[in-house]
């Protein structure tokens, strides 16, 4: 089982020439890029870019090793705070 005692940093992505606003969630295990989702807003944004990642990797777990995703680790809930130095946001799971 992978262990989850990481952080998940969340962080927004603006526009660029060539691509559109996104946000970036990452941890130690990899990350992902979402489509800024603008149905949402404020934490929503960033929350939906954890759940993405999380649910990436309770796939891989389930594919690589018969993980069922009950139970998963990644499934579990987690707190999210600003980082207001940097930027973005901080999620951690709740033990």
């Amino acid at each position: 089982m992978q262990s989850t005692g990481q952080s998940i940093i969340t962080k927004y992505l603006p526009a660029t020439n060539s691509r559109p606003s996104r946000i970036k969630a990452t941890c130690d295990r990899g990350s992902i890029t979402i489509s800024y989702p603008h149905e949402l807003s404020g934490d929503a944004v960033h929350i939906a870019a954890v759940s993405e990642l999380v649910h990436k990797f309770a796939a891989e777990d389930l594919a690589s090793r018969g993980e069922p995703k009950d139970g998963n680790p990644w499934l579990r809930p987690f707190a999210s705070g600003g980082l207001p130095v940097q930027g973005g946001m901080a999620h951690v799971f709740i033990v």
